[in-house]
């Protein structure tokens, strides 16, 4: 018997189709034979944008062997995005699986523990490297929210054409974005 996935399909600036939503289903289920046996739940989050000309999916799997996978993609159609977090979804939930069943083979010889780190991080130094801020001609905040969002950049720091001051607005994890204005300093 296999755990099942329970999918929760949200669409952020798109209706999701009946048809749209058998086919993400359809396409999740490859996962299911990754989450371990039993009659368990697997629950997740699958989370589907579009805007202009990128589309965008992301999953969000939780309480899989003791972790949470987050796995976004971005391109220019709806189903290659869908398609390319399957194949990241798979893979990564392919190597979680095999660690955990290496690590209880490896207890019962008589190893008591285990880590799923992947490999040793050896630390570099941490280098500052400066960033040109767009402070050249005052926008407003909606026009910040759409350089952001039509960007790859995590953040955009602009001048504020209403307060003209400097202010940073950035994505939030929650799909949201936040604004932080920056006040003068004296």
């Amino acid at each position: 018997m296999m755990a099942t996935l329970k999918l929760n399909l949200i669409g952020k600036d798109l209706e999701l189709t009946d048809a749209l939503k058998s086919i993400i289903e359809e396409k999740f289920s490859r996962l299911e034979k990754y989450l371990g046996g039993g009659k368990k739940e697997v629950f997740a989050d699958v989370i589907v944008s579009k805007e202009k000309y990128r589309a965008s999916v992301e999953i969000v799997i939780y309480n899989i062997f003791d972790h949470t996978i987050r796995i976004k993609k971005e391109t220019d159609d709806l189903y290659t995005s869908i398609d390319e977090v399957v194949d990241a979804a798979e893979k990564q939930l392919r190597r979680l699986k095999e660690k955990v069943q290496k690590a209880r083979r490896n207890n019962k010889e008589g190893i008591k523990e285990f880590s799923l780190i992947e490999e040793e991080t050896v630390e570099k130094p941490i280098r500052i490297i400066e960033v040109e801020p767009e402070l050249y001609k005052p926008i407003t905040v909606e026009d910040a929210a759409v350089k952001l969002l039509s960007s790859n950049r995590e953040f955009v720091v602009f001048c504020d054409a209403s307060t003209r001051k400097a202010a940073v607005l950035y994505k939030r994890k929650d799909g949201n974005l936040g604004l932080i204005e920056i006040p003068s300093c004296r």
